[in-house]
């Protein structure tokens, strides 16, 4: 059985995850002056309501602004995710594919899991050998699979 040829890809911030996330916020403040401005009088919740929203428009841009940087690399058998010089061997989860974009879980071993997103535009030539890695079968590592360190 072959496996996809080895490929290495930038993961940095992504523009379409911040265009949700303005999508969101927007949307979210769109609601919260509609009732607002459709209540009668003004009370404790509409302020309580208002600081739910700041908080969590500010914890959304904070979360997109320290979005992880690194280095995502196939090797033909393995992926490793490299960021700030530390690699990592993981085990990538496809959460989202949008053909262009694609939101994966990267499940370390030893470390916490990591969220990326992944954009065509990032490396558009190495977007097809990324994709076909992603979705090709994955020949299982049985020394691994028997230390039960993959599910």
């Amino acid at each position: 059985m072959h496996s996809a040829p080895a490929v290495s890809y930038p993961v940095g911030r992504s523009h379409f995850y911040g265009q949700l996330l303005v999508a969101a916020v927007l949307l979210g403040g769109g609601s919260l002056f509609a009732w607002i401005t459709q209540s009668d009088e003004r009370a404790f919740r509409h302020m309580a309501g208002a600081a739910l929203w700041l908080g969590s428009a500010t914890a959304a841009i904070v979360t997109w602004l320290r979005s992880p940087h690194g280095l995502l690399t196939w090797d033909g058998q393995n992926w490793t995710w490299t960021c700030r010089d530390m690699p990592r061997q993981v085990e990538l989860i496809v959460v989202l594919d949008s053909k262009s974009t694609l939101l994966l879980l990267l499940r370390g071993m030893s470390a916490l899991d990591s969220w990326v997103w992944l954009e065509r535009s990032a490396a558009p030539t190495r977007w097809l050998p990324l994709r076909r890695a992603v979705f090709a079968p994955q020949v299982k590592n049985a020394i691994r699979d028997a230390d039960g360190m993959l599910p």
